[in-house]
């Protein structure tokens, strides 16, 4: 198991699974596991976790080309991985 070190304090930082997550001010996203350091409160999403999260977000963009689809997303950003 590898530990994720603060950036900004370099101080260790606790995992969190299944949080709910304001993404690039536009996104809810629900289900992100992420990193945050107890001391200082950075946060840190791992690459794979931050490419998870723009996979999915491409997939619902490209799909938002369809009326009917590009409505809801417009109304609701909040999205399950």
């Amino acid at each position: 198991m590898s530990t994720h070190k603060c950036a900004a304090c370099r101080c260790s930082m606790k995992k969190y699974s299944k949080v709910n997550k304001l993404f690039k001010g536009k996104y809810i996203l629900s289900d992100v596991t992420m990193y945050v350091c107890e001391k200082c409160g950075e946060e840190y999403i791992s690459d794979e976790e931050y490419e998870r999260i723009r996979k999915k977000i491409e997939e619902i963009e490209s799909k938002s080309r369809i009326p009917a689809v590009h409505e809801v997303i417009a109304k609701a950003r909040f999205i399950v991985l």
